[in-house]
């Protein structure tokens, strides 16, 4: 046999050989139990993000309630206090100055449920 051919044989055998030590060890049980025990951990450690994570989304949760709560508290407080110094002349008001500032061409008059005529106050001639 040719040195050259003997190379090759002799490379090939010990690639091979090489190639199924590897591969036994990969194929061994401790190699199986070792990776095994890895996961386990990865998903352990998974799990615990998570966790955490979900105890974040939770807070933040609680957190927006409570804003708005606080915003819904500050609005009742306000319509409260606006609802103690309404009055109907003023409502009657600000619905006329509401419909003069859209344009409007015709102007409503409130009217008194009872007797259907307009509710106008008036004043006397001589400014009294």
């Amino acid at each position: 046999m040719k040195p050259a051919a003997v190379f090759a044989y002799g490379f090939t055998a010990i690639v091979l050989i090489l190639f199924l030590c590897v591969g036994g060890a990969f194929g061994c049980k401790a190699y199986n139990r070792y990776q095994k025990r890895a996961d386990a951990n990865n998903n352990v450690k998974v799990t615990a993000i998570q966790i955490r994570n979900q105890e974040q989304r939770v807070k933040i949760a609680q957190q927006k309630a409570q804003i708005r709560f606080v915003e819904a508290t500050g609005i009742r407080r306000a319509q409260d206090e606006i609802a103690l110094t309404l009055t109907p002349l003023y409502v009657q008001h600000e619905m006329i100055q509401a419909l003069r500032e859209s344009g409007a061409t015709t102007v409503y008059i409130p009217t008194d449920p009872a007797s259907g005529l307009p509710v106008v106050t008036t004043r006397n001639a001589g400014g009294k």
